[in-house]
């Protein structure tokens, strides 16, 4: 993302989303076709790599979308991400759950693969602005990572997609190890979390319409934190899963909202602005759960997992420092 994010405005969103997509579909083929360890670090490599890649692409042309149309949904089509894995998970545990190859799986992946591909090759894209960011000139390839605005909106989306793998990884493991709960209801945690996330992405764009994305951040990063200590600071099963429900809630527009201001504080180049806030997001969720664990043999897990109420709060507090200027629409020009 951060050596080729950029080519998502030079060869334009179509031509962009076409070979990302096509090169996942050869890291999906790898997965089912893999015959031995080295093979399946290359296949690894190959589809994230990818995978990352489409992330950048998918979600400039979700903000090449808002700056035409005026309107606010980027926090919609996170919500069918959040569907799309949810779907994926139940509808892969119930075919390998039934006798089917896994590797007949992936491959099936392949079909709506293609045409999703075909439905980019015959769709037209919103060409976007021409404006160069806030605050000064383009300053090259790699410029915008001097771009304060963009480094602070950077931020918010590494702790909020930080606070996310702490969640998905750390979660589940608190309930049944630390509160000494049952399977079921360890597994419960990591499931309320993202049926949260689902809900609230549908919900966050509500918010966003009625307060705007700086108010929205900061009631985010409250509400996280107060989720989280609730969770923490009792044993009560229903206490500390309703805990994390209430950060799942929470958490679930911060991503969004980051990649829809980048987007507004470089409306000419979204690509670059959005491949600079995805990889500093997803190297919060890369070393977030590190950090955690880390801090779990020092200090315990129930104390390591303060870390995200403390990441609420700075992202309230990065979120009231986030230009008022992208509370309003912004319209091609």
């Amino acid at each position: 993302m951060a050596v080729f994010g950029w080519t998502a405005d030079r060869l334009g969103r179509k031509a962009f989303l076409l070979v990302s997509g096509g090169v996942m579909g050869l890291g999906i083929s790898g997965l089912a076709l893999s015959g031995g360890y080295a093979a399946l670090l290359v296949t690894l490599v190959v589809l994230y790599s990818a995978s990352g890649l489409y992330d950048v692409g998918i979600n400039s042309a979700a903000v090449d979308l808002e700056q035409t149309s005026g309107r606010r949904f980027m926090n919609l089509l996170h919500a069918a991400f959040s569907a799309g894995a949810t779907l994926g998970a139940v509808a892969a545990g119930v075919l390998v759950q039934a006798g089917t190859d896994y590797r007949l799986v992936y491959l099936g992946l392949l079909l709506p693969l293609a045409f999703l591909l075909l439905a980019f090759a015959t769709t037209r894209f919103p060409a976007g602005t021409r404006n160069t960011p806030e605050g000064g000139e383009e300053g090259g390839r790699y410029g915008l990572y001097r771009h304060l605005p963009l480094l602070l909106v950077g931020g918010i989306a590494l702790l909020g997609l930080g606070s996310e793998g702490e969640m998905e990884h750390w979660s589940g493991l608190y309930l049944r190890e630390t509160l000494g709960l049952p399977a079921l209801l360890g597994g419960s945690g990591v499931a309320v979390f993202y049926a949260a996330m689902a809900v609230g992405r549908l919900g966050t764009a509500g918010v966003v319409r009625l307060f705007g994305n700086r108010r929205t951040l900061v009631l985010a990063g409250v509400l996280t934190a107060a989720g989280m200590v609730l969770a923490l600071a009792t044993r009560e099963p229903l206490l500390v899963v309703a805990g994390f429900l209430m950060v799942g809630l929470s958490l679930s527009g911060v991503a969004p909202i980051a990649f829809s201001v980048a987007g507004d504080l470089a409306p000419g180049r979204a690509g670059a602005a959005i491949s600079v806030v995805t990889t500093l997001g997803y190297g919060g969720f890369l070393l977030g759960p590190v950090l955690v664990g880390g801090l779990a043999e020092l200090v315990g897990l129930r104390t390591a997992l303060f870390t995200i109420a403390a990441a609420g709060l700075v992202i309230a507090a990065l979120g009231y420092r986030v230009s008022a200027a992208s509370d309003r629409p912004k319209h091609a020009g």
